[in-house]
């Protein structure tokens, strides 16, 4: 009996994605090992542009393999090109089938981050221009992100094998010329810009949550952060929440 167009098709895709499964009957192998080559290499090039450190520093062979295991056993969530990189960093984050390098999905995620910050669509936000009250709702803008690595991902230099002895915290912004600009954090901005988050909070509520957080007296954290505060506002990282 002769299979259906579905189980062709099933069959068809399931051989292209991973040669040991069989093949449809009737087609020439080397017209399915064309086929594999040709969806393999569209993915490989659509990721090395996105990810160009990743791919330079693990090499080609590896580089490769990874590629060909994510195609052949990975069912993509996303059918948006430009989500592919972010969904293959989340997979490579998970990964325990490859010995890669401790640094490969943390510069997986940086650059998967750049990639959708260059394409974010969403307002700025409303930008406060004063010092704020502790009342005002605030939250990071769209246009930033707020980044933790245990590698110094944002250095072109090779990474080494071995973490470096301090975190490494960044914050990622565009610019109003679409550019791209990364700044290294001081902890307490870190902590300070990681209590608001994307949702957002009252400034006295990301306050107390962050004196309870490292131990200090809420007050004194008032003090120190007031002008760290006022410059995260000013400068647009962090943007006032409406509705409140």
């Amino acid at each position: 009996m002769a299979e259906s167009l579905a189980t062709l098709q099933r069959r068809w895709a399931d051989h292209v994605r991973d040669p040991s499964m069989p093949a449809p009957d009737g087609i020439a192998a080397w017209r399915l090992a064309i086929y594999r080559r040709l969806c393999i290499d569209s993915l490989d090039n659509l990721l090395a542009g996105s990810l160009p450190r990743l791919h330079q520093q693990l090499g080609e062979a590896r580089w490769r393999g990874l590629v060909e295991h994510y195609y052949a056993y990975h069912d993509c969530h996303t059918p948006l090109f430009p989500q592919i990189a972010s969904e293959f960093a989340a997979w490579l984050a998970a990964q325990d089938t490859f010995a890669l390098p401790g640094w490969a999905a943390e510069l997986a995620h940086y650059e998967s981050t750049q990639q959708a910050l260059h394409i974010e669509a969403r307002d700025a936000g409303h930008s406060l221009h004063s010092m704020p009250a502790g009342s005002d709702v605030l939250a990071l803008s769209p246009l930033v992100r707020v980044l933790g690595y245990q590698w110094p991902v944002h250095e072109d230099a090779g990474l080494d094998d071995a973490p470096a002895s301090e975190p490494t915290l960044l914050l990622l912004r565009r610019m109003a010329d679409d550019r791209l600009q990364v700044e290294e954090l001081a902890p307490l901005a870190y902590a300070l810009l990681s209590a608001f988050g994307n949702d957002g909070a009252r400034v006295d509520d990301a306050r107390q949550a962050l004196a309870e957080a490292h131990g200090v007296v809420t007050d004194a954290l008032r003090v120190v952060a007031a002008p760290l505060l006022g410059e995260l506002c000013a400068a647009g990282v962090l943007v006032a929440l409406t509705g409140f």
